[in-house]
């Protein structure tokens, strides 16, 4: 007598924490359960939740042709100011309003902020925003040397900084001598001559020699204090182009930001160069001609430079290596700063330009898929942490050297994109998933709200926008196909649960597919709270609970070995946060 067997009921597998995006190389049957093997526009919350990403919206009509250049926020000049560089200009954005508050090169631009500045870096220029003067960095006027007789000569003091052709050198008179003799000849001009602090007069007090470099006094300084002549004068412009030729720089000084690092200068591609007090003061605007740090081979460039608690990760394209903040005082009290140099990892560095994110005290850099640096207090292979190998397939096929980063602290996240893909790592959750749309040339977080430079205009996001742009935004969530861990059974279903997070408008289109039947027919569930803005009364469910619901759904899955959900929201009205998937199958016969 024949026997009928009747599928066996085993406890629902339900998944309550979803992991995020694997694309393995092994195919995606070999998924954990909570893993995708596609995951677009949908977010892991902190919870381990699925979440459709809201939108964007311009924050002012475009300016015109050509990318937002670079940006940043903070305050300046006792504002908080929004600035920005698009078109050749760099705009001041307070209250809604855009203001034009000076011009530079159309390219790349970086701005960061110290002492009461904010300075402005393109590769080309070097300028500098107070709140109220916009401009060229003029550079400090270095005092040379001090004791100097007045034939000449003295103790050096300061170094001749590379952004200026000024300078300035003191001396000590002996009571009977009228000329006297500046470090050099063939000068530009003389600025200013000072006797005890008080300035004297061309033509009056002095005559002057530009080509001997030499003043006159109509009447000898009196002996008796040192140093109480002061003598400015000026040569040439400096080698300015050794600064604002660099695109990139950092705050860097040991226990504090001290001193100003730049680098990305492509005429010296494996040099930084940093700044020096000015008169015992912090200054963006003295760098010597002596201070800068050669790394690795001159065939290699500087891509980036991260501060990891003391000390300094340097990265070039092919190697990556560290530094320390040293000092040296000398015996005329002069504090000399230098970094040595040492090797890292040989074989792994960052091919990113200026796109190393500093995480939770770890730098993340790009050399052919996203490393994360920890313990980088000793030489060793293993500092560097391959992370991104569940998304490494679809990064494989993209160049990364266009890759444009950014740390998103407000939700944890670390994004990369390249064209207008971003590749989001979600590092409090150890999830990683994909948002497409995303034309970004650079961003900024203000208030934990994100912003992007793009074309024309700078996009902000917002929870409550729904679109991008005005485009709806379509989420897709889809499981690896799964085999209730009994690969060699068929098995059957004939419902499953989903859980939604109640919001205002919420819905999600639901589709199963089998190794058998492919992709079943989507089904959509809704759940609306009562709302009267923008009221659809068809839409309204009148719940009046705040509770999550869970929603039963019909399929007809029969005799399969692997099984997986398909969840999508492509609306412009309705998000989605999807709290979990519930899949009550029953085991059959082994498949043959």
């Amino acid at each position: 007598m024949a026997k009928i067997q009747i599928p066996k009921q085993i406890p629902p597998t339900t998944i309550n924490v979803f992991l995020g995006l694997n694309e393995s190389a092994d195919g995606n049957t070999e998924l954990k359960l909570g893993e995708a093997s596609k995951m677009l526009n949908f977010r892991v919350t902190d919870r381990g939740k699925l979440k459709k990403m809201e939108g964007y919206a311009p924050l002012f009509p475009s300016l015109g042709a050509g990318i937002i250049q670079g940006q940043w926020h903070g305050e300046v000049g006792g504002t908080y100011q929004h600035l920005f560089a698009h078109g050749g200009n760099v705009y001041k954005r307070i209250a809604g309003v855009n203001t034009i508050i000076g011009t530079l090169a159309n390219a790349q631009t970086f701005f960061f902020f110290f002492q009461n500045k904010v300075y402005i870096l393109n590769g080309s220029e070097y300028k500098s925003w107070d709140g109220t003067t916009f401009g060229d960095v003029a550079g400090y006027r270095p005092l040379i040397a001090i004791g100097t007789p007045p034939a000449g000569g003295g103790t050096l003091y300061e170094e001749i900084n590379n952004l200026t052709g000024a300078k300035h050198q003191t001396f000590s008179p002996d009571g009977t001598a009228t000329a006297f003799q500046v470090a050099e000849t063939n000068v530009t001009s003389f600025d200013f001559v000072k006797v005890t602090g008080a300035l004297k007069t061309l033509g009056t007090d002095y005559t002057i020699s530009l080509s001997t470099g030499k003043i006159t006094f109509t009447t000898a300084p009196l002996t008796g204090t040192p140093d109480n002549v002061d003598i400015g004068w000026t040569k040439g412009t400096g080698t300015r182009e050794n600064v604002f030729k660099n695109t990139f720089a950092m705050l860097y000084g040991g226990g504090v930001d001290s001193r100003v690092l730049m680098w990305g200068n492509t005429t010296v591609k494996n040099r930084f160069c940093y700044s020096a007090l000015a008169s015992g003061a912090l200054s963006a605007e003295y760098f010597p001609a002596s201070n800068f740090s050669d790394v690795g081979s001159d065939q290699h460039a500087i891509t980036d430079i991260a501060r990891q608690y003391d000390r300094l990760i340097i990265y070039t394209e092919v190697g990556s290596y560290h530094s320390n903040y040293d000092t040296t005082t000398l015996s005329n009290t002069q504090v000399v700063v230098n970094f040595p140099i040492y090797e890292l990892n040989s074989v792994k560095g960052n091919v990113a330009p200026g796109q190393v994110q500093l995480i939770n005290n770890d730098p993340f850099s790009i050399f052919e898929g996203i490393y994360k640096w920890t313990s980088t207090l000793v030489r060793d292979e293993r500092n560097a942490v391959y992370i991104s190998k569940r998304v490494q397939p679809s990064l494989d096929g993209v160049d990364l050297t266009k890759a444009i980063t950014f740390d998103y602290e407000q939700n944890g996240e670390y994004w990369l994109v390249v064209g207008s893909t971003a590749w989001i790592y979600n590092y409090r959750v150890d999830a990683w998933y994909q948002r497409e749309n995303v034309p970004a040339s650079n961003f900024l977080e203000i208030d934990g709200v994100l912003y992007f430079g793009t074309a024309g205009t700078i996009m902000k996001f917002d929870p409550l926008t729904l679109t991008d742009n005005g485009v709806a935004i379509t989420s897709q969530w889809e499981m690896g196909f799964f085999d209730f861990n009994t690969e060699y059974l068929n098995k059957y279903m004939n419902n499953i649960w989903i859980s939604l997070k109640p919001e205002i408008r919420s819905s999600v289109d639901v589709n199963t597919e089998t190794n058998n039947d492919g992709i079943g027919v989507s089904q959509t569930i809704e759940y609306s709270l009562y709302d009267f803005e923008d009221t659809d009364y068809s839409d309204i469910s009148f719940e009046t609970t705040n509770n999550p619901q869970a929603f039963y759904l019909e399929v007809q899955a029969m005799g399969f070995a692997y099984f997986k959900v398909i969840l999508t929201n492509s609306s412009d009205r309705y998000q989605s946060t999807i709290l979990s998937v519930s899949l009550p199958a029953r085991l059959g016969g082994k498949v043959r």
